[in-house]
């Protein structure tokens, strides 16, 4: 009985062992397919970009963009997209493309991304709307805190470029995040031209992200805000006979800290240049301290104020004057006959250099 015993015991423990391994090696029957092909992996969700002033989901992302180059329109400007690294400085390229006679580009991103990228417009040429001179683009910048289908068109304009350079500085020399940088510079690169930001968003909490796309002029320019910051910033080159690009550059490196300057964030001076033998040359010793006139950014809020100033006073309508510069509390008009004068003889003074500026008679 004892042998017997033994026996069973050892038969059962070999059945055991064989079902074990064929379990182990995928066999037995059951639902395991016949091939033994193991289950496919399943695909990683992708994660899409975040909003940096509402912390929501942004939307899926895209590599299909477009926009324009806007001084005024814009054409043959080199557009190269950049990743931006944590430090706010260019990362890899993504794309170019180049602009055409409307100054509007087109690109396909190299691939999808969930961070900010940063479109880098260079050259090019436009006609000042301010006295109708030729005027070449110098470099114009505008950093997206993401690209998705519900954010693939961008305006690169002279304001985008200040918004870029402080988001840099931000990230780079004071140690912020690019969500901080970016809600920091892009809520305040309005008021550098107008004094305020009444620019898309106002309503909802967007400011630094729905003026990216938004042409200056058109029915989403909320008093026409935009186009006369820009505007302001001709009218600033002709009344120092600048060429456009050195006003743009100077206006985005004076407000470098975020306030603004006569010198960069890192303490330098910001030269301005000078003209030579009918050419501007930018790299002759002459800096806006030099000019003694102030801050580039406080003269173009002044022209921008008196611009629209003079065209309400010229037409009787101040309520959009109002809705842009409001009224101290208790004060019914303060456009009056002397203040309109003044306003208007602003305006009038900086147009009748056009004729005299050497940038808008290039030598021959």
């Amino acid at each position: 009985m004892k042998n017997i015993a033994t026996a069973n015991l050892a038969k059962l423990v070999l059945a055991t062992s064989i079902a074990a391994l064929l379990t182990a090696c995928g066999g037995g029957g059951g639902d395991t397919p016949a091939n033994n092909t193991p289950a496919a992996p399943s695909t990683p969700q992708v994660q899409n970009p975040t909003d940096p002033y509402t912390g929501k989901d942004a939307g899926a992302p895209t590599v299909s963009v477009s926009g324009s180059v806007y001084n005024n329109a814009t054409a043959g400007a080199t557009v190269t997209a950049y990743l931006v690294n944590p430090d706010g400085s260019n990362g890899a390229s993504l794309g170019t493309a180049t602009t055409d006679a409307n100054g509007n580009w087109a690109m396909t991103l190299s691939q999808t991304t969930q961070g900010m990228v940063r479109f880098v417009a260079t050259g090019g040429t436009f006609k000042s709307e301010a006295d109708a001179s030729t005027q070449t683009n110098g470099t114009l910048e505008l950093v997206a805190p993401y690209v998705t289908a519900t954010l693939s068109q961008f305006v690169i304009t002279p304001v985008t470029n200040v918004a870029s350079g402080y988001l840099t500085q931000l990230a780079g020399k004071q140690g912020k995040t690019l969500k901080d940088a970016y809600t920091t510079a892009s809520s305040s690169a309005m008021s550098v031209v107008t004094g305020n930001n009444r620019i898309g968003g106002v309503a909802n909490g967007h400011a630094g992200v729905d003026y990216l796309s938004i042409v200056p002029g058109s029915a989403q320019d909320t008093l026409s805000a935009y186009a006369d910051g820009l505007l302001a910033i001709e009218y600033y080159a002709i009344d120092h006979d600048l060429p456009s690009r050195v006003a743009n550059r100077i206006l985005a490196q004076t407000f470098e800290t975020g306030f603004p300057s006569q010198k960069r964030a890192d303490g330098s001076a910001v030269n301005v240049g000078k003209w030579v033998l009918g050419v501007f040359d930018e790299t002759t010793a002459f800096t806006v301290a030099d000019m003694g006139i102030g801050n580039p950014n406080t003269d173009v809020q002044a022209i921008t104020q008196a611009k629209n100033a003079a065209d309400a006073c010229a037409s009787g309508d101040k309520a959009g004057y109002y809705q842009r510069y409001p009224l101290p509390t208790g004060q019914s008009d303060y456009l009056d006959s002397t203040a309109c004068t003044a306003y208007t003889n602003k305006i009038t003074n900086i147009k009748a250099k056009t004729s005299s500026n050497k940038r808008n008679n290039p030598p021959a």
